[in-house]
This record gives C-alpha cells, structure tokens and sequence, in this order.
C-alpha cells in the first residue's frame, strides 16, 4: 500500500511541476488548509465591461472588511460570465459569509442564475509575479484548473503531490499566486493569478495537456477568467 501511494504521489508531482525548470525563483508559501469559492453569474445582455469594472471596485472597500476573507479576483468570464474566485480562512468563513445578508442581498440584485463551486486549498502560494503592478493596471488574469485523479487516488496522495509540486511553481514565470485545489467532486488542480494572458497562456500550453493527457489519461479542464480587480486582505 505505501509503494502505490509513493508511486501515486510521483506521477502527481511529476505532472503538476513538469515545464517549470527554466524558471526563476520566488517567494514562499503562504498558507496551508484554506478554502475557496468561486460565484459566478450570468453577465447581463447590455453590460459595458467599463461599467462591471467600476461596479467591482465600488464593492471593492467592503471587502476588505469581511471577516475570514484573504482574497478575492472579481473577474469576468469569456463566456458571458462575472463574479468572484475568494480564498478563506476556513469553510466556516466562507459559509458564513454565503449565508450572509450582504452575500444575499448581492445576489437579489444580479437575477438570474447564480452557481457557487466549492474547492479545499491545502496550500496556497505566491510566485514570482507576486506584488505585480498588474494587480493595480487590471491586466490580471484567472485560471481554474481541473483534473480527475485516477480512479482510486487518496486525498493523501494529491495533497503529497502538491508539496512536491510548490518549490517549481514559486519559479513559474508570470505566476502571481497558485491555490492547490481540491474539488468537491474529487478533481485536483488550482486556482492561478498570472499578470498576463500570456502569461497564462505560456504555461497551459499544448506541452502541457500533452503531459496531463499521459500522466492522467485526461486532458485538464481550463476554465478563464479576466481579473480586473483584485483585493487582498
């Protein structure tokens, strides 16, 4: 059993870190056990980008009060999308605050469907962008990612893998921060802050999902957002 989980956590690290060893060095981790939200809505019909932009930062200020919450990206999606990717203290605090009347009277507001996914992050980093000026520019931009483990892997193994995948991803070019998450349906991947699309792009290349293709025998679901916004507590 210990042999099957040792090999489980190298196959999960060798996928997670592969393509980072050109990159330069970068900051530490800095937090273990966290929680993540995402709150994404539909984007209305006539919705100006200008306009959403100013709207997340009037909401910005109040924020930064919310007890529990370290981060948020407002963003807004490709698909018609908008809404928030948070990372907690803890499940209580985001549960505290969903349940909020803040939290509901915000969602009254927007009409129409409202989805919230769910992740647990057993480590969050900075990388070597952190503290870019393009959290203050609005050139930001998210990526969730999402991989299904094979069939059988223990949370145990995942969350090995990821401390075994961090110091490659403190180097990763571009990379503001990576949350290591793990998905209520069981999917591991992360929640990624880069300065740039290009950034971004560089890195999710075809290389990329060539290697989850091989070590997984899945592609990786990508889902992007655009993050003009950003606070961090």
């Amino acid at each position: 059993m210990l042999k099957a989980l040792l090999s489980t956590v190298s196959i999960l690290a060798a996928g997670l870190s592969a393509g980072a060893a050109h990159a330069q060095t970068g900051p530490h981790s800095t937090g273990r056990d966290l929680y993540a939200i995402v709150a994404d809505r539909d984007l209305p019909a006539i919705a100006p980008r200008a306009l959403v932009i100013s709207r997340f930062k009037a909401l910005a200020p109040d924020y930064r009060a919310i007890a529990g919450l370290r981060t948020k990206y407002f963003y807004i999606a490709a698909q018609r999308t908008r809404g928030g990717i948070y990372l907690w203290d803890s499940r209580a605090a985001a549960d505290a605050y969903l349940a909020s009347p803040y939290f509901k009277d915000l969602a009254a507001q927007s009409k129409g469907r409202l989805d919230v996914w769910r992740f647990d992050i057993p480590v969050a980093i900075n990388g070597p962008a952190a503290g870019s000026p393009a959290l203050a520019e609005g050139k930001a931009v998210a990526r969730i990612v999402r991989i299904r483990p094979p069939a059988g892997t223990p949370v145990a193994a995942i969350r090995a893998g990821f401390d075994q995948a961090v110091p490659a991803y403190e180097k990763t070019p571009g990379l503001i921060h990576k949350w290591f998450s793990i998905a209520e349906d069981g999917r591991f991947g992360g929640v990624y802050l880069f300065e740039s699309a290009a950034a971004a792009d560089a890195w999710f290349s075809p290389a990329w999902h060539d290697r989850v293709r091989k070590t997984y025998g899945v592609d990786g679901e990508i889902t992007a957002f655009d993050a003009p916004v950003v606070v961090e507590n």
